[in-house]
């Protein structure tokens, strides 16, 4: 009589034990099931409500003491789901007709993760900057929000100016704008330093300006501003033909064409002759290619700000890195850069 009691009254330990073999061996009948009726006849024989191996044990809890119950469940619970994945994979297998082995082969090597690089146009931007870092230059930033003061009246560009318009500049609410240059840069660093200054504004810029090959809304601008006493042309001449040079190479040839800006007097367009190496080895020379606008700081402009224009002197330069980068990395169309093409920006990156 003791013996048949304690087979009557099973322990919690041994049915989880069960539990976890009832799932091993599920899994072993589903791997060999030959066809989708042997796999439906295990889902039964293991999972059925009324007959089902599964279910029989859990009818068992009952007889267990209230404590001891819940540890069963979770392990219950446990090997369903186990048994159930397997059957559902197997299932998949059979309406597929391939089996797990020959859709993945674990033999193949990993593939390898993109972890991204510095976008084209900021590395550019950096590279630039090393250059004139090197020629003495500090690194200078301010507000993209500005007013009208320092983004036109004080770069000696009255209000009535076409640059100024609303078909041109992006306003907030005025006399508030969004930057069209970074010269504004230029006007508060004069306000807050005295000479001698040399320093490089790099930053994104904004114009009502429809989207093309060399244009979009918003961009990349970099400025450069010399003030000083005694400087002259020749020192403005010198600089940015150094520039070029260590930038497109010591053969680049640089030339100076006369131009129009209301912040410099006399102004400049800069424009450079390299040569081009192509894939195959040939080398050929390219034709003149602006690259910036520039001239000698406007008397005016030094003067709004509180500078003696009599005593000092100074030039200033801006330039698009975007189309700098496009013409370093042989891209026709500086949309390209900003439509977010990974494959492009992969292959940039190497």
């Amino acid at each position: 009589m003791e013996e048949d009691s304690q087979s009557q009254t099973p322990s919690a330990e041994a049915l989880i034990q069960r539990l976890e073999a009832l799932a091993s061996e599920a899994d072993e009948a589903a791997v060999a099931a030959a066809d989708p009726e042997a796999l439906e006849g295990i889902r039964i024989r293991f999972l059925g409500r009324k007959e089902g191996l599964l279910s029989s044990i859990l009818r068992e809890l009952g007889r267990l003491a209230p404590q001891e119950r819940p540890a069963v469940g979770a392990a219950a619970n446990r090997s369903k789901e186990r048994v159930q994945a397997t059957l559902d994979r197997r299932a998949n297998e059979f309406a597929t007709g391939k089996l797990v082995s020959e859709v993945v082969d674990a033999t193949l090597p990993g593939r390898a993760r993109w972890t991204g690089a510095v976008h084209p146009v900021a590395r550019v931007v950096e590279e630039l900057w090393q250059i004139f870092r090197t020629l003495g230059f500090t690194r200078a930033r301010g507000p993209e929000a500005e007013n009208e003061w320092y983004n036109f009246v004080a770069l000696n560009t009255p209000l009535d100016h076409p640059a100024a318009d609303e078909q041109d500049t992006i306003y907030l609410d005025k006399p508030n704008l969004l930057r069209s240059h970074t010269s504004p840069v230029q006007i508060r660093t004069l306000q807050s330093h005295q000479p001698p200054i040399r320093i490089l504004a790099p930053g994104m810029v904004y114009r009502r300006d429809t989207a093309d090959s060399t244009h979009t809304p918003a961009f990349w601008q970099l400025e450069g501003l010399v003030v000083d006493e005694g400087v002259t042309f020749v020192d403005f001449k010198a600089t940015l033909a150094e520039f070029a040079r260590r930038f497109w190479g010591p053969g680049t040839q640089v030339r100076f064409r006369p131009s129009f800006f209301p912040f410099t007097e006399p102004s400049a367009e800069v424009d450079v002759k390299r040569m081009v190496v192509h894939a195959d080895g040939r080398r050929e020379e390219s034709p003149w290619i602006e690259i910036m606008g520039a001239g000698m700081v406007d008397p005016a402009v030094l003067d709004n700000v509180g500078y003696d224009s009599e005593r000092y002197t100074g030039w200033a330069f801006g330039m698009g890195p975007a189309r700098i980068a496009a013409l370093k990395y042989g891209i026709s169309d500086i949309r390209r850069f900003f439509e977010n093409d990974v494959r492009l920006l992969e292959q940039l990156a190497q």
